[in-house]
């Protein structure tokens, strides 16, 4: 089967780079999934779950925070502020996260300007979404 170039790029380096013969991102409007050759696309990403086919049998998956992916020429890019494989997530740790994010928002709606809220938000979406998938 065709390949194409994958990548899925966090501010700390990739978390994944290599050959795939599909990827499978979650778009704002549902699930969407590109294979080579796909036409030009760029789309916003929610927070959820990648999951990129290497071969026929095998396929790997990273719990993602909400981001963008475009697809041109034969190369498939995603920008992420956070991803880790599934099989790497600490679901105690994930589930602490929750509760600092949940914190943080408190003292945000509570009056303390020095918390950024927009940030709270984003990091408690991102965390559940580790909390979820390492929960099934």
């Amino acid at each position: 089967m065709a390949t194409m170039q994958c990548e899925i790029m966090t501010p700390e380096g990739p978390a994944f780079s290599g050959e795939a013969e599909m990827i499978v991102v979650p778009g704002t409007d549902g699930q969407l999934g590109v294979l080579p050759r796909h036409q030009p696309i760029v789309a916003h990403l929610d927070s959820g779950e990648i999951r990129v086919r290497i071969s026929s049998n095998e396929w790997r998956s990273f719990a993602t925070s909400d981001g963008y992916f475009s697809m041109q020429g034969n190369r498939a890019l995603v920008l992420v502020e956070g991803a880790v494989p599934t099989e790497a997530i600490d679901l105690v740790a994930a589930q602490a996260l929750v509760d600092d994010a949940r914190a943080r928002i408190a003292l945000a709606e509570g009056g303390d300007e020095s918390v950024n809220l927009f940030r709270a938000q984003r990091d408690l979406q991102y965390a559940e979404n580790q909390v979820r998938i390492a929960s099934r």
